[in-house]
């Protein structure tokens, strides 16, 4: 797949699942009931009828989780190992995940771009309908990676049989959100992460105040300095780190009241409401 890629879902590594879907819930959000990986984490999902969501994530059995298989041919990202990493320095947005069609396509257009790239990795789990009946849903996933970034995590994601994964009950909230339109990440020095960004979306980087923007199809990246993500979104409560780092997602709705929940409560994430345009 080439072009400019999609804000698919944002995964939010969490110690505590139960606690901050409890977080989501007070926001006015619908949780998906819990599904399960077999490399040892768990997850519970706040879908949109935007066709991209959010995904709560932690840890359920670590002593499944893989390592990373940095030394074969092609190396082997862990999802797992990644989140469990990044849960061990705290809580917050691991991982952005942008569409793909052809995992095996965005590979080699990831690597012609120069960017660090891994095995395509195919897996299928159990859903729980409305219902309560289970059916088989399956994913592509296609990772890359920047060592300046160890934090942030970067794959794209086909997902094999959307019929079954998104379902209209679980994509109505009372908020009123209607899908993830932006994500904002936090850089010491903006613009090599934000070049980095646009190769992996498919798009390009622009300046945007203090910091730069990647246009990914109707959705945008944002890259900004420490204290520029400060002063954008005040009331965010994003600790000051010169970690490049993903720190907050923005929303939009019809009739959305404009407001930022700040990361305490929101699974280490800050999340910006915003009236769609």
């Amino acid at each position: 797949m080439d072009g400019e890629r999609q804000i698919d879902h944002v995964v939010i590594a969490v110690s505590d699942l139960d606690r901050v879907v409890g977080q989501y819930q007070a926001l006015g959000f619908t949780v998906t009931p819990r599904g399960y990986h077999d490399w040892g984490t768990m997850n519970q999902l706040v879908q949109f009828p935007g066709a991209n969501f959010v995904e709560l994530l932690a840890i359920e059995a670590a002593a499944r989780i893989p390592e990373h298989a940095l030394d074969e041919i092609p190396p082997r990202f862990s999802f797992g190992a990644h989140n469990r990493d990044f849960l061990a320095r705290g809580e917050g947005m691991s991982m952005l995940v942008l569409s793909g069609n052809d995992s095996r396509a965005d590979v080699a257009a990831f690597a012609a771009r120069g960017l660090t790239t891994y095995a395509p990795f195919d897996f299928t789990r159990q859903a729980r309908q409305p219902d309560g009946s289970e059916v088989e849903v399956a994913f592509s996933l296609a990772f890359a990676s920047y060592s300046a970034a160890p934090r942030v995590g970067l794959f794209t994601c086909h997902n094999r049989y959307p019929q079954y994964f998104y379902r209209p009950t679980y994509q109505s909230h009372a908020n009123g959100v209607a899908a993830i339109t932006a994500v904002v990440t936090s850089a010491t020095e903006p613009q090599p992460f934000a070049n980095v960004l646009a190769d992996f979306a498919g798009g390009v980087a622009v300046p945007d105040g203090a910091g730069y923007r990647v246009g990914c199809g109707p959705h945008n990246l944002l890259v900004l300095p420490p204290d520029g993500v400060a002063e954008r979104y005040p009331g965010a409560g994003v600790a000051q780190s010169d970690e490049t780092r993903l720190v907050g997602f923005m929303v939009e709705g019809p009739h959305l009241q404009p407001r930022t929940i700040p990361a305490s409560a929101a699974g280490g994430a800050f999340i910006v409401f915003r009236e769609s345009r």
